[in-house]
């Protein structure tokens, strides 16, 4: 199949990432790729010309794209809709924070265009009760190949207790949207709370919640829709933004009864930790993550019921990931209960105990290596885009 795929100017460098490992995935099986890209505003007029008739001649029989990046309007119309190609979006954020009103009337209007590709199934459930084509999609990994065995390749260990992640400056952010008179700040402060004690608690329960007991408070929430773009845009993208960070910072400096690496841009004063750089996704992460014991993870406010891309990137490079419980993680790795945390009590145990046992956090990482290898590969999800995609046009 022809595939275009469209490559945007990004908030975060790890959405292209995932969007240049797709493009090896589908040229690894056959097909071939144009790349469309966002600066093609800065083309001169023949250059234009050139790649306007090389699309043309490309012929795509799907376009693949992060969030709502691939709509530009063209002539009172979307681009890739206008060309007559239908639109995969993947969706490994929340998809309403991309949301307006005049993308869901185009969206409504010409369904079959759109296909919807979303990481979290509560998401997926609210965004199909506006629109047609939604399927649910998981995070994946580039392997090696051959793949190693990470029982029969042991590697050096630099560290003990690593964690790779953004942790936002979260304390300025809150400054800023108590400056801007944010009109729904208590409701965002409230949320931010509930999430810190309960990490794992639905956002959306406690706003319920809010609803019955408080109505004066929930008053100031701009729509008790939870498919009203501006209630993600305006409420939970703060506590998103802003928890993520205070919630990471919160658990990590709990951590001082460990060494422990910390990789991301913002610094503090922390004695039981080492700061280190924020690192390339595909250059230098793989290496951290497999010279590490243990990987942790601290799953970002907007995950409700999901998992994110740290679990596979993890699992590839052969080394052991200790997480949060969910679901969906459940569904695909039976086994995680012995790398799963509930609480902070729960994570000390395990990082304690894998730190004072190789044999078994190898036997883990093994098993997480396999299943990852051999299910969870860009390579395993281009089948299932294009399958599902097609399956839509057809019907």
């Amino acid at each position: 199949m022809n595939i275009c795929i469209y490559k945007h100017n990004p908030r975060v460098d790890v959405t292209l990432r995932i969007l240049e490992a797709y493009q090896r995935a589908f040229e690894n099986l056959g097909h071939k790729v144009l790349i469309v890209s966002h600066d093609m505003g800065t083309f001169t007029p023949d250059r234009a010309r050139a790649f306007a008739q090389e699309f043309v001649n490309f012929k795509a029989d799907l376009a693949l794209c992060y969030g709502f990046s691939a709509m530009p309007q063209i002539s009172g119309g979307y681009f890739f809709r206008k060309h007559g190609i239908p639109l995969i979006i993947l969706c490994f954020e929340n998809p309403f924070f991309g949301l307006h009103q005049g993308l869901v009337e185009e969206i409504k209007t010409y369904q079959d265009y759109y296909h919807f590709y979303v990481w979290d199934s509560w998401y997926l459930n609210q965004l199909r009760n506006l629109f047609k084509n939604c399927h649910p999609i998981r995070h994946a990994a580039e392997v090696p190949n051959p793949i190693p065995n990470p029982l029969d390749h042991a590697p050096v260990f630099e560290r003990d207790l690593a964690f790779v992640g953004n942790i936002p400056d979260f304390v300025q952010m809150r400054k800023e949207r108590l400056k801007g008179n944010n009109p729904y700040n208590s409701v965002i402060d409230r949320l931010i709370a509930g999430r810190m004690q309960a990490p794992g608690s639905n956002p959306f329960d406690i706003l319920s919640e809010l609803q019955e007991s408080e109505p004066e408070s929930y008053g100031a929430v701009p729509s008790p829709s939870w498919t009203d773009p501006l209630l993600h845009q305006e409420v939970i993208f703060p506590l998103y933004a802003e928890g993520l960070g205070k919630y990471r910072y919160t658990l990590l400096n709990r951590l001082d009864m460990f060494h422990l690496d910390y990789f991301g841009d913002l610094q503090w004063q922390a004695p039981h930790m080492t700061f280190h750089p924020s690192v390339g996704y595909f250059e230098e992460l793989p290496h951290i993550y497999r010279s590490t014991n243990v990987n942790l993870d601290i799953p970002p406010f907007q995950s409700i019921d999901s998992i994110n891309n740290r679990f596979f990137d993890v699992g590839a490079s052969g080394s052991l990931l200790l997480t949060e419980k969910s679901n969906e993680l459940i569904s695909i790795f039976p086994a995680c209960e012995a790398m799963t945390y509930r609480s902070f009590d729960e994570l000390k145990e395990k990082i304690r105990f894998y730190l004072d046992h190789p044999i078994e956090r190898n036997q883990k990482a093994d098993e997480l290596h396999r299943t990852v290898s051999e299910s969870h590969t860009y390579e395993h999800r281009v089948p299932y885009l294009i399958d599902t995609a097609m399956t839509g046009l057809e019907k």
